[in-house]
């Protein structure tokens, strides 16, 4: 289950106008989030990159087990005051060894070159829980997304 339940009042208010925005009916979201961990201004960066369609993919650590969302489930995206503001819809999911992450997904990312994603990647794996525990050979997962 994500961290921020799905069916919190301005969650499913966000979907019911999101719905209505695109004229069908859409499924509940299955994860909440926002990208950069506790830094609000790098959670409203990269919504702005996504909402631009820059950033199409993310990198998690640790991978969640069990996962609760899959290929073609939503999610929505909060800021950095926690609001909800964007949907994004899985297209792929990969594990790998972080030493293992391509340079393109790592550019689909939207953080800079592929030195940028890794060492931007480690300092902030090292900075959560059990960041020690974090190295070359943790597996990551790897989602790609649309928004």
């Amino acid at each position: 289950m994500s961290a921020i339940d799905p069916s919190r009042p301005d969650i499913t208010a966000f979907m019911a106008r999101a719905s209505s925005a695109l004229d069908r009916p859409l499924p509940a979201a299955k994860d909440v989030f926002n990208f950069g961990g506790s830094s609000a201004t790098l959670a409203d960066e990269l919504l702005l990159l996504t909402v631009q369609g820059k950033k199409t993919a993310t990198t998690s650590w640790p991978v969640p087990d069990p996962l609760y969302w899959g290929v073609g489930d939503l999610s929505v995206i909060l800021d950095g005051r926690g609001a909800p503001k964007a949907l994004m819809r899985t297209v792929s999911f990969a594990q790998c060894k972080f030493c293992e992450v391509d340079e393109a997904f790592a550019l689909a990312e939207a953080e800079g070159d592929y030195e940028s994603y890794r060492t931007g990647h480690i300092a902030f794996y090292r900075r959560q829980e059990k960041g020690d525990e974090f190295g070359e050979d943790s597996l990551v997962l790897c989602e790609r997304f649309e928004g």
